[in-house]
């Protein structure tokens, strides 16, 4: 009971006693407890989005494009929020399918799909800054790999010009 009590004077204390605040902590810790688990995940999907843009400014600056920091910062941003929202709703479904029993199969494959896609187009834009580095080989490999995987060709067409992403050679 005593511990009852201090958790209450804690919340008085922080949220000055009143409602709002008090539905603020709880909804801030119900946010944390859904997020944690999927935190490392989120993590590596800003990590490879924000490489990419970076590459992608590199190859956009080579082809003397103009670069603004709005474009870039605000397709990157939309990205790693639609990123951010798909791997949260694949969390929300796993969580309502398995509860805790078996932790983050739909949320862990979509983050593998997710960076995969960000990781081919930082080769992509590799390539294009040094066309006799290994990215090609390390591309074509890759390419061959995923078609010998899923049993289709894959038709993987590099000349795009989508936010940042600024890739123009094939791999």
């Amino acid at each position: 009971m005593k511990l009852l009590l201090s958790i209450e004077n804690m919340f008085n204390s922080i949220s000055h006693g009143t409602f709002l605040g008090k539905v603020a902590i709880a909804g801030g810790a119900l946010l944390t407890a859904y997020f944690s688990p999927i935190i490392e995940l989120l993590l590596a999907c800003f990590a490879c989005s924000t490489v990419d843009m970076f590459y992608g400014i590199k190859v956009a600056k080579r082809h003397n494009k103009k670069i603004t920091s709005h474009k870039s910062w605000k397709g990157t941003l939309t990205k790693i929020k639609d990123e951010f929202i798909l791997i949260a709703l694949a969390h929300l479904i796993e969580y309502t399918i398995f509860g805790d029993s078996i932790p983050c199969i739909l949320s862990g494959g979509a983050t593998v799909i997710i960076t995969l896609t960000e990781l081919w187009s930082i080769l992509e834009n590799l390539n294009t800054l040094n066309p006799d580095g290994p990215w090609k080989a390390l591309g074509k490999f890759l390419k061959k790999k995923g078609e010998d995987y899923v049993g289709i060709e894959l038709d993987l067409d590099n000349s795009y010009d989508n936010n940042n992403n600024m890739a123009v050679e094939e791999l």
